[in-house]
């Protein structure tokens, strides 16, 4: 079940204000983020999906993110909120430098299996696109590195989120090999979303 080919998501665009120009700065972070809303059953996560998406377009809350993904609880659909071109609000310091992935807390807390793999696929096409090696970045080398990273690696210049998307990284790790196995499968649209 966990290992069928899994393709991108139909990506919906749901434009927000709160973003900014990059100012010159290329990609080189993918950013995995949780949501952090009590995960019931995936009624309710459907709901907090559309709840995110609302957060994320009142840019009062300073808060925002490329893409919105809730995994199964809603099958085949992610949202798009900032062009690639521009910075999105969620990684504070890191903001210029990163694209990133709001993720569906089920995912995160092993009751989505399929979610988990096809996070994996959105992960690997944002490192292809952007021609990042398909390497998990630590702390350490998250400052300096090019690859992907939990919004936890980015420490306080990143906002200080200790526990985005999870703590336990043995779960992170097989996420990690799996954003691997599918950078390497490839077989990538050339375009997603919007520029």
């Amino acid at each position: 079940d966990v290992v069928k080919p899994h393709a991108l998501p139909e990506l919906k665009f749901e434009k927000t204000a709160a973003s900014g120009d990059r100012h010159g700065h290329p990609v080189r972070l993918v950013v995995v983020h949780r949501w952090g809303v009590r995960y019931v059953d995936y009624e309710h996560e459907a709901k907090s999906y559309q709840g995110v998406i609302n957060f994320f377009k009142n840019p009062d809350n300073d808060a925002s993110a490329h893409v919105v993904y809730p995994g199964s609880s809603v099958p085949g659909e992610a949202t798009q909120m900032v062009p690639w071109h521009k910075k999105a609000w969620a990684e504070a310091y890191y903001n210029p430098d990163s694209v990133e992935v709001e993720s569906a807390d089920a995912i995160w807390l092993g009751d989505d299996p399929q979610g988990f793999h096809q996070l994996a696929r959105i992960v690997g096409w944002m490192l292809h696109h952007w021609n990042l090696p398909p390497i998990a970045l630590t702390p350490e080398t998250v400052a300096l590195g090019k690859g992907f990273c939990r919004h936890a690696d980015l420490g306080a210049l990143g906002g200080g989120h200790e526990s985005c998307p999870t703590t336990n990284m043995h779960l992170w790790h097989a996420f990690s090999w799996l954003v691997s196995f599918e950078y390497h499968r490839g077989g990538y649209r050339t375009r997603w979303g919007r520029y």
